[in-house]
């Protein structure tokens, strides 16, 4: 063997030493699978798959700003507003299976201080909706199976937020029938209050009878709204309540005040699909202490200013026997700014 033989054997090992290390070195690893957010279009616009789960969520809110106004009010009173919603919904044996939230947090502006020149900050937090619903069952915090008003800003129809259980029964064509268990203070009594909704709709409107009892003072409460169309564009609605005394179901102009019965009604005008009006009036009658009778009367523009921002208008005007409401005027201007 001569010198250039062993020379060239010595290139030729190392070069395939070389080559085996440089095809060791390189791993090509297989690409993790990513997955990305699906659509869900089951129940609606707005609904996304949570990743690796068959749960569909959407989250949602608003931003509010209003300027409020009394007669008694010495500047503008303004307040912000801002809601954050969450709905996850999925499919069970037993039908739909929903979790809502939605929390609230408002600003109304400074208080007034006795110091000049200082104010204090008013804000406030609070558990709007806080329910789970599974088929025709729902329990948690929600409004009253009570609630129920007409057109306007001018209606009261006794209600409000309160913990409860209630089931609602589909029985088709349009008709519904829903009872309820509410507590409205805790540590009262172990008996709930009862509640009950019956609502039939149809192409001409419907109508929704509401009927409670409230067990802490065992007084009960009756309410009926029909709504009729009259046309694409035109609607009428009317409300009729009775309360046998003061509950937590009552109707009033404000929490002190409590009406034996109470008439309403409200047109509704929808002039294109930007703009709506709307005006009515509501009379309350033989308040359950004073045995006054007051009347108010109120008209709303909501206007659609674009996609998500809506600006509604309010005024009211009131009178009556009670005189610390009569003669008066209120309103407001808000605007909405959903997403």
């Amino acid at each position: 063997m001569n010198i250039k033989s062993l020379l060239l054997g010595s290139a030729a090992a190392l070069l395939a030493v070389s080559g085996a290390r440089a095809a060791d070195a390189v791993v090509v690893a297989e690409p993790e699978p990513m997955e990305y957010v699906r659509i869900c279009d089951v129940y609606g616009t707005g609904f996304y798959y949570i990743p690796g789960t068959e749960t569909c969520l959407k989250v949602g809110g608003l931003v509010r700003y209003q300027i409020s106004f009394t007669d008694e009010d010495n500047g503008w009173v303004k307040s912000t507003t801002a809601r954050l919603k969450l709905d996850a919904r999925s499919e069970t044996e037993y039908g739909t299976f929903r979790r809502y939230i939605e929390l609230n947090a408002s600003n109304n502006g400074g208080n007034d201080d006795p110091r000049p020149g200082h104010w204090a900050d008013n804000s406030s937090f609070a558990v709007r909706y806080a329910y789970v619903e599974l088929g025709g069952l729902s329990f948690g915090r929600n409004d009253t199976l009570f609630d129920g008003g007409i057109y306007g800003e001018f209606d009261q129809g006794g209600g409000d937020f309160i913990n409860q259980v209630r089931y609602t029964f589909d029985a088709g064509n349009g008709i519904a029938i829903s009872g309820g268990l509410e507590v409205a203070v805790n540590d009262d009594s172990y008996v709930p209050n009862l509640t009950g909704k019956v609502s039939v709709a149809q192409g001409w409107g419907g109508v929704d009878l509401f009927a409670a009892y409230d067990s802490v003072v065992e007084e009960y409460a009756l309410k009926g709204i029909a709504t009729f169309k009259a046309s694409d564009a035109i609607s009428l609605q009317v409300m009729a309540t009775y309360g046998s005394g003061y509950s937590f179901y009552e109707v009033g102009l404000d929490a002190l005040q409590a009406y034996e019965w109470s008439l309403g009604g409200a047109v509704r005008f929808q002039a294109n699909e930007k703009l709506a009006l709307a005006v009515g009036g509501q009379y309350f009658g033989d308040e359950f202490v004073t045995g006054a009778n007051d009347w108010t009367v109120g008209a709303t523009v909501d206007y659609n200013i674009v996609k998500n921002l809506d600006a509604l208008l309010a005024v009211n005007y009131v009178a009556g026997d009670t005189a610390a409401t009569d003669n008066t005027w209120n309103g407001f201007l808000r605007l909405n700014a959903a997403f």
